[in-house]
């Protein structure tokens, strides 16, 4: 009686924690944002690769389900009940969009009390989500980026700008907080212009934007498949002013599409760190099992969005509590005091951590401290397209 007692124990053990420690992603593979999905997938299956040579979590290796965002509040929490609810994924990595993120939450992980930590919703109102310490992220805020941005535009003289943003909380966030410091700084908006996603013309915004003063820059705060509808209508309609552009607008492919040579120059930010032990460690991996690091953003941020979740799982375990992940559990693996660990260090962390020891997780795109917000305060990267091709400038600001 007493072994068939164990038994059903350990049963419930196992379907209590999913039958092993679980990733889910939210990654768009398709929509506006579907040129992004693909890299970041790869650096979280990097990072879960690196925990399952290193022993995976109590000998068990950590399983990654990967499930499509679309860009599409709909399509996102639709995949995200399944992750919860049908897959018992034990925390999520995404979305991208912050408006996807944010319907998500509010419909699924909260309620659910499932960890999401995004590697690129930069929105600003996702710092003050009522979200019970369940919503996270890896990359800094627009609050940060909006007003790096003004400083740019300052500095490379424009005086008169407008805005085209994507209808939602990054675009709206992303767009106020760039008015507010370029006008502080002796700077004048034209002309703030949302817009839908994916239209085919977007000659109506366009008509809004460009003024009977025409301004200096048109900054372009969108997502790819967007942006490069209004673009070539802004060239083909003979704009002759110059373009500014934000992560939302960091893709070569789209440049490529575009003529590259017609932005020869022209400036652009997206969150980003300095060059570190981490980062170079991460650039090796990444182009040893797939060949090129693309210039998109956010790949270093969904790689450590994977580590975190899994060595806060690796935590709990050695609590005793399976593999259940909270806001505790994060900032243990990724504050300090602790002792530091980068990408290429796993097996040493996840020693420590059964040992019941305190690390410090040394991310890719940063420190990842995270706030009582589930915010991190990393720096914005100042980049160019020279050549054709995106290029960092070798320049990490913070406001």
């Amino acid at each position: 009686m007493k072994k068939i007692l164990l038994v059903i124990s350990a049963i419930f053990v196992l379907s209590a924690c999913g039958s092993g420690p679980k990733i889910g992603t939210l990654m768009d593979e398709t929509g506006d944002l579907g040129a992004y999905g693909p890299p970041i997938q790869n650096g979280v299956d990097l990072a879960v690769g690196l925990i399952n040579d290193a022993g995976g979590i109590n000998g068990t290796d950590v399983t990654v389900i990967h499930a499509d965002s679309g860009t599409s509040a709909n399509i996102a929490t639709e995949a995200a009940g399944k992750l919860i609810e049908i897959d018992k994924v034990n925390g999520i990595v995404g979305s991208l969009s912050s408006g996807v993120t944010m319907a998500v939450a509010e419909a699924k992980t909260i309620p659910a009390g499932t960890v999401i930590i995004s590697p690129a919703s930069t929105s600003p109102a996702i710092s003050v989500l009522e979200d019970n310490d369940t919503v996270f992220r890896t990359t800094v805020s627009d609050a940060a980026q909006g007003a790096v941005l003004a400083r740019l535009a300052i500095e490379k003289g424009y005086t008169h700008c407008s805005t085209l943003y994507v209808n939602n909380p990054y675009g709206s966030g992303l767009t106020e907080i760039f008015n507010t410091t370029f006008e502080s700084m002796g700077g004048h908006c034209e002309a703030q212009v949302p817009h839908e996603q994916e239209q085919p013309s977007y000659k109506s915004e366009i008509d809004k934007a460009i003024t009977d003063h025409e301004p200096d820059v048109v900054i372009a705060m969108s997502y790819p498949k967007s942006a490069a509808v209004y673009l070539r209508e802004l060239i083909e309609g003979g704009y002759s002013g110059d373009f500014m552009f934000v992560d939302g607008t960091k893709n070569q492919e789209m440049f490529d599409e575009l003529g590259a040579a017609q932005f020869e120059g022209m400036h652009g930010t997206a969150p980003g760190a300095t060059d570190s032990d981490a980062k170079s460690t991460f650039s090796s991996l990444y182009e040893a099992k797939y060949g090129e690091l693309p210039s998109n953003p956010f790949i270093g941020e969904g790689f450590d969005g994977a580590i975190l979740l899994s060595l806060a799982m690796a935590k709990a375990a050695a609590d005793g509590h399976g593999y259940t992940i909270d806001g505790n559990s994060l900032r243990f693996v990724a504050n300090a005091p602790g002792e530091q660990v980068g990408p290429g260090d796993m097996k040493k962390a996840l020693d420590l951590l059964a040992d019941g020891k305190d690390i410090d997780y040394v991310g890719v795109a940063g420190d990842q401290e995270i706030d009582a917000n589930g915010d991190v305060s990393n720096t914005i990267e100042i980049w160019s397209i020279e050549g054709g091709t995106i290029t960092s400038s070798g320049r990490f600001e913070s406001p």
